[in-house]
């Protein structure tokens, strides 16, 4: 017995010692990939009410968690849209689990994540850089023997903190946020979605990096000054209707369970914009909310809106949860349609047989009121560049005034 009475004091202390789950704390953490590189995150997660909920931080950027569970010790943050989820223990102020994708072939990242204190500790001091990552560039993307030029990107800073992006001809990589010590600069995003981690230093004028993305394999990169660089990217490739004279037809199915098609009264003699989209796609979530500010604003002047929403996969029931969700989180007030998922059996038929060089998630079809396309927007460039955000806005305002007349 005279164990027993030994280890069972250990016991308590060492509970005792444990600290208890906060139920409304921010939490830093890091995906650990296969390689040792960390990729940052920063949350928060409240857990005091019966449906949990919370966000993922990226700078002043908030991405809403969809869908939160927690049973016991137990705690899973589920996205729906991306098919993927966070699954983890919660050992006091710690959480630890795997971020996984459900794909074919599942991929698994193991986290962990740490609570904040009340009295959260001031961070260490960085050397001060002497030339700042600062400004536009031109970024070229070497996978294996293969160079890519058409990419730029753009960086600003705040406080002590790094911003910026790449942006490419059909969106752009979403805001990222770091910290500069001496000639080295880290940023990184995170949202549920998007797992990235930009590593650069200094070379002369230029910047060499590396990009990493979840387990995948890294990207090699390197950034040239252009201080007069236009943001906004040109393209060789060019979407437009495969004959224009011929209305785009579309059809699908609404998260209540209801068909539309661009036959259906509510688009009759209206000017529509119809946006080509998924709800995994993180450019889409920065169109959304331009989209039903649109809408909201020219409804009264003739304006309808619809979102053609290619999945993941092809599981209805799953797709419209998915437009639900989306739906709530947006606030969105058009209709969305599942219309298959981005297999080429749903894509090619349905979109590829009316446009030629359909790409880019989104692409939105401007149309006017006598059922003409009058113009194709591919991609979007959402807050995390700046200007050319504003810029984009601006343009489809305009777009928009001319088919309605207003």
């Amino acid at each position: 017995m005279k164990p027993i009475s030994i280890v069972l004091p250990l016991f308590l202390i060492l509970v005792g010692c444990q600290r208890p789950v906060p139920e409304k704390a921010y939490w830093n953490g890091q995906l650990h990939r296969s390689d040792n590189k960390n990729i940052p995150f920063r949350t928060f997660i409240d857990l005091q009410s019966a449906t949990p909920s919370g966000y993922f931080l990226v700078g002043e950027e908030r991405t809403q968690i969809p869908e939160m569970q927690r049973n016991g010790d137990s705690l899973i943050l589920s996205f729906s849209e991306y098919n993927a989820a966070m699954r983890g223990i919660l050992r006091g102020d710690r959480w630890e689990g795997n971020y996984i994708r459900y794909r074919t072939i599942p991929i698994s990242i193991p986290f962990s994540a740490v609570a904040e204190s009340p009295e959260r500790s001031r961070p260490p001091e960085v050397a001060k850089p002497a030339i700042p990552l600062l400004g536009k560039f031109q970024a070229f993307l070497q996978e294996g023997n293969t160079i890519d030029s058409t990419t730029v990107a753009t960086f600003w800073i705040k406080n002590d903190s790094v911003y910026g992006t790449l942006i490419a001809s059909d969106g752009d990589y979403g805001l990222n946020v770091g910290i500069q010590s001496g000639t080295s600069v880290t940023l990184s995003r995170f949202t549920g979605w998007q797992a990235q981690l930009f590593e650069f230093s200094q070379t002369g004028s230029s910047w060499k990096g590396t990009f990493y993305v979840r387990n995948d394999p890294p990207v090699q990169l390197t950034l040239e000054p252009r201080p007069t660089l236009v943001e906004k990217v040109a393209s060789t490739r060019e979407t437009e209707m495969n004959n224009a004279r011929i209305p785009f037809a579309f059809s699908g199915i609404t998260a209540e369970g209801d068909s539309l098609t661009n036959e259906s009264n509510r688009f009759k003699g209206k000017a529509l914009i119809v946006d080509i989209m998924g709800t995994w796609c993180h450019n889409c979530m920065d169109e959304a909310p331009i989209l039903q500010q649109l809408y909201a604003e020219y409804k009264d002047k003739g304006l309808e809106v619809v979102g053609l929403s290619f999945e993941i996969n092809d599981n209805i029931a799953q797709a419209r949860k998915n437009l639900s969700l989306y739906q709530k989180r947006f606030g969105i007030a058009f209709p969305l349609l599942f219309c298959g998922s981005t297999e080429d059996k749903y894509v090619g038929p349905k979109l590829r047989a009316q446009l030629i060089d359909f790409y880019a998630y989104p692409t939105a079809l401007f149309i006017d009121k006598k059922g003409k396309v009058q113009f194709i927007h591919v991609g979007f460039r959402g807050p995390g560049t700046g200007e050319e955000f504003q810029a984009e806005v601006k343009h489809l305002y305009e777009v928009v005034r001319q088919l309605t007349g207003a």
